[in-house]
């Protein structure tokens, strides 16, 4: 005999309740649909007027506007570092797909992952399960107040208020813990307005499709469609089939069903068939990335590999977490006048009960810090060009021009790929430069990623179309920063040098105010032995004649400083991904369970 594995009640009710709604309502609706005189419903379809037509796709858009402000706000709670503007035109996207298909947490969270590139699929997930989470507790306050006014649950008494009650504040509990620390009262008053003009337009669409022969008023038809929402919710099924509509037939009887039923088939159409429709050919457009402005910093696209974009106090920082360690990469997003606010980013780490660092910032941070009476170091050396004014003139680029002789002469040629990558070409280049190299850094060292390169520029080594090595950067308006250097074992001498040039000329052509060849170890404190290891890459980067910009690392005491400093250090050379996950996980493991203790000590 076979024993199958027994199933989990919750993976059955996730699972299995679609299927058991479908199996229910469809057939109950199928039973009531087979009685009416379809004719008549064909005919109150065609009947609908454009002024129906128009006004409710007007109600449909403030609808959709209201959820896109669901988003809005967990975006801020979240700090994720994203404009309203395109927080909005995501949630928006991400419900208009999700009603239609069902399985609302899912679609959304996969919708909100392909409109923000710079998300990780945890990221949309946890973003989806808190709008989710909101709506619901917003919903079922407004679902009580229905139940009451259709007549269905007239006992009603302060007790079930007091339930209610009860329950939204575990809910808050649980959204505070898991999700933010930020939620207070206004933000909750403020997500209940947003329900409130979502749940009033959808209404008002369904409303305005019914003829004029049906006389029924506007609040019974909202306290139905709130209802009716609620089942479909339940049943998460694509577009509610079944529960939706079925709740709408019962909620609101009427002598001849074939009008209210033509007029259901009309709402579906313009409050779920056409946001989706539209949503679907925004999608099928290339990915851009999301939350990008002029003064965004370039390396910030790292965030997809090793942390995350995160508002804090107004400010935007790029940060990575590190066991016992919070690390800011770089300086702060300056989208205001602002100094950094050091206080609200040293609370934040307490909240993440982690030590916090600031890693690679520029000198006004640094300042900033050394103000704020953290201990400040500099630690690196960032090389830069401005490619307006740059060339190879002068005697500063003598060895440039030499190893670009060189690289001539024994073939090599720079192309731009644009969209046209040679992906598996790279891969297998990539990979073998990681075997010789020890593997991949981590950190602020970018890694192999085939997504984030499709958003990157760059720049193909080949002799006789044979590619043996590329060069990729980070690419905004404010500037492009270099992020990978693979080759394979044996390469012309100046191959990456000529490629890097070519780079150089690209960025002139797209008027592209700074290139930075990215950091280099401050000599003046670093050990000897380490050094001497880089003294290759600095005479690589010193060859360019760049201007050289100090990077300095800062934390809030001497002891977390160097205690900081060695887990960043290991965080870059020794990344968990260059670790079997079982044994990196079992590692974590371990040090969250006395990283608390440690941090209080």
């Amino acid at each position: 005999m076979i024993n199958l594995p027994a199933t989990r009640p919750r993976q059955f009710l996730r699972n299995g309740l679609p299927v058991a709604v479908l199996l229910i309502c469809v057939p109950l609706l199928w039973q009531r649909l087979s009685i009416m005189d379809m004719g008549a419903i064909r005919a109150a379809v065609g009947a609908v007027g454009w002024d129906q037509w128009l006004l409710a796709v007007l109600a449909t858009c403030l609808s959709f506007q209201a959820i896109g402000r669901y988003d809005a706000v967990w975006h801020r709670l979240m700090g994720t570092g994203v404009s309203p503007a395109i927080a909005r035109r995501a949630g928006m996207q991400a419900i208009a797909v999700a009603q239609l298909l069902g399985f609302g947490a899912v679609t959304g969270s996969l919708v909100r992952w392909r409109c923000l590139p710079m998300f990780s699929l945890w990221q949309a997930t946890r973003l989806s399960i808190a709008v989710t989470l909101a709506f619901t507790l917003c919903w079922a306050l407004f679902a009580l107040c229905a139940f009451w006014w259709s007549g269905l649950y007239p006992a009603f008494s302060a007790l079930h208020l007091g339930l209610l009650l009860l329950a939204a504040a575990v809910l808050i509990t649980i959204v505070r813990r898991r999700l933010t620390h930020n939620l207070t009262a206004a933000d909750i008053g403020q997500l209940m307005v947003w329900t409130a003009v979502d749940l009033c337009c959808a209404a008002a669409a369904l409303s305005v499709m019914l003829p004029d022969a049906i006389d029924v008023s506007f609040s019974h038809i909202l306290a139905a469609y709130v209802l009716a929402l609620g089942a479909g919710l339940v049943s998460n099924t694509p577009g509610g089939a079944g529960a939706f509509d079925l709740a709408l037939l019962t909620l609101l009887p009427m002598d001849t069903p074939e009008p209210l039923v033509a007029a259901i088939i009309a709402f579906r159409l313009v409050y779920y068939l056409l946001p989706a429709s539209l949503a679907l050919v925004s999608l099928a457009r290339p990915a851009r990335q999301a939350g990008a402005s002029r003064n965004t910093p370039a390396h910030w696209a790292l965030a997809r590999q090793s942390g995350e974009v995160r508002t804090i106090a107004d400010q935007a920082w790029y940060l990575s977490d590190l066991p016992f360690v919070m690390t800011a990469v770089g300086p702060a997003h300056r989208a205001t006048a602002k100094a950094p606010n050091l206080t609200a980013l040293r609370r934040h780490a307490a909240i993440r009960t982690r030590f916090p660092a600031l890693y690679n910032c520029d000198p006004r941070l640094a300042m900033a810090a050394r103000n704020a009476g953290w201990h400040v170091r500099r630690t690196a050396m960032e090389a830069l060009i401005r490619p307006a004014t740059w060339s190879t003139a002068g005697n500063r680029r003598q060895t440039l021009r030499r190893k670009l002789r060189h690289a001539a002469a024994a073939g090599v040629e720079v192309t731009r790929p644009g969209a046209m990558q040679p992906i598996q070409q790279m891969h297998h280049v990539a990979r073998q430069w990681a075997l010789s190299h020890g593997g991949e850094l981590g950190l602020s060292m970018g890694r192999f990623c085939p997504d984030l390169l499709k958003q990157q520029e760059v720049f193909l080594i080949t002799i006789n179309g044979q590619l043996i090595g590329f060069v990729s950067f980070h690419a905004s308006p404010a500037g492009w920063v270099l992020d990978l250097i693979r080759h394979v074992d044996v390469i012309p001498d100046g191959a990456i040098q000529t490629a890097i040039i070519f780079a150089i000329e690209a960025a002139r052509q797209s008027e592209i105010p700074i290139l930075s060849l990215a950091c280099t170890p401050d000599p003046r404190y670093t050990p000897d032995r380490w050094a001497n290891r880089k003294a290759g890459l600095i005479q690589f980067k010193r060859s360019f004649g760049p201007i050289w910009v100090p990077r300095y690392h800062a934390a809030p005491s001497r002891f977390s400083f160097w205690m900081t400093g060695i887990v960043i250090g290991i965080g870059i050379h020794r990344p968990w991904t260059n670790l079997p996950w079982k044994l990196a996980r079992r590692i974590k493991i371990i040090m969250q369970k006395y990283q608390v203790a440690l941090v209080r000590y």
